[in-house]
């Protein structure tokens, strides 16, 4: 059902077309709707009608309405963006960037980008440094499994004869035992860094250019050597930036200790396929995967819904089955904060475009050129 502001806002909209009044612009959200219900008040300029988080529940729309579109805002690439002919804004709601060639050339590209510093440094980054954290913790104490493992043998006919013996709680390897190590130093490495020695853990480190010695604290070692890391580290964090293709690929999953745990923060380094043949050979080698190649929720590179057929899914099925692969949504950084401030600037760059004055974050203009080129 649609919340009630957007209903609302598309009654005014349908009834200012068939009494003759000058219709509002009209604005297609491809997000979640509590996403739509932000944007609606902040935007009184404009009709927003909510597609869906995919664009479904726009499909079957008229050429009239499609012909009153004159923004879409979030994933713009779940729709045939050639078929809006007033279409002067295509605006990103998070940092995945939309797709510039299936853009029209009439049409503006606005992107994503409310991590100005500090805030860039000490939010977003440390978010994401946290969740590392967690899916370390995840994998060396293996709460739900403990749990579910309880559940099953202490309220069954027999207990507890099958619950394992108390003492085997505390047999898991600490954390303050583990060599973490994070490929491509950065400001989300140094966030992960921080937070591991802090628990106890030896980190170490790689980037592509020195100085390496002395290393940084609280790093052991930093060097240029990504073997020697895969080689030595029980956690190995990806951190390099989603355009390094393939650097997780079949030959540095190889160097990797039999039961290391690899946690990539973007999918562009990952050779999925690659991947997937080495956990499901060795089954002590564990990935925790919050990105995906491919479909609405993927890294720079994603395309979702229509022309893009098979693509619109997540990631393999058949590596998210896996149980050494531990799948998640990809929501580690988006919380309320996230979605308010970038439905904040949507609306922003919406009212500037409807009162003829410049908008924020022009990634490309009107006329199909870069504002950097």
């Amino acid at each position: 059902m649609l919340p009630a502001l957007l209903l609302a806002s598309l009654a005014d909209d349908n009834a200012a077309l068939a009494g003759g009044d000058t219709p509002r612009p009209v604005c297609w959200v491809v997000e979640s709707a509590h996403y739509a219900e932000m944007l609606t008040p902040q935007a009184p300029t404009w009709s927003v009608v909510w597609c869906g988080a995919n664009g479904s529940l726009c499909a079957s729309r008229t050429s009239v309405e499609v012909a009153a579109v004159r923004a879409v805002v979030g994933r713009a690439d779940a729709l045939n963006l050639s078929m809006f002919p007033a279409l002067a804004l295509v605006q990103s709601a998070s940092w995945y960037p939309v797709d510039g060639e299936a853009v029209p050339a009439h049409s503006a590209i606005a992107n994503f980008d409310i991590w100005p510093a500090p805030w860039f440094k000490n939010y977003s980054v440390a978010n994401i440094g946290e969740w590392v954290v967690a899916a370390v913790f995840a994998d060396t104490y293996r709460l739900h499994s403990r749990a579910s493992q309880f559940v099953g043998c202490a309220f069954a006919a027999d207990a507890p004869e099958r619950c394992p013996a108390a003492s085997s709680a505390t047999s898991h390897k600490t954390v303050a035992s583990l060599t973490v190590g994070i490929l491509g130093y950065g400001r989300i490495g140094e966030q992960v860094a921080i937070r591991m020695a802090a628990l106890g853990a030896r980190v170490i480190a790689t980037q592509l250019h020195g100085p390496f010695e002395p290393p940084p604290a609280p790093l052991a070692w930093l060097s240029a050597d990504n073997d020697r890391l895969l080689r030595e580290a029980d956690v190995v964090v990806v951190t390099v930036p989603g355009s390094v293709a393939g650097l997780i690929n079949q030959t540095s999953l190889a160097l990797l200790k039999e039961n290391a745990l690899l946690v990539p923060i973007s999918a562009g380094p990952v050779d999925f396929p690659a991947l997937e043949r080495a956990l499901s050979a060795r089954p002590a080698l564990r990935a925790v995967l919050d990105v995906w190649p491919a479909g609405c929720w993927g890294d720079e590179d994603a395309k979702c819904g229509p022309p893009y057929g098979p693509r619109d899914w997540p990631a393999s099925p058949s590596i998210a089955a896996l149980p050494n692969a531990l799948s998640l949504p990809g929501m580690s950084m988006r919380d309320e904060r996230f979605w308010r401030e970038s439905a904040a600037l949507a609306a922003s760059n919406l009212e500037a475009l409807a009162a003829g004055n410049p908008i924020q974050h022009l990634v490309r203009n009107a006329t199909g050129v870069s504002p950097r080129q």
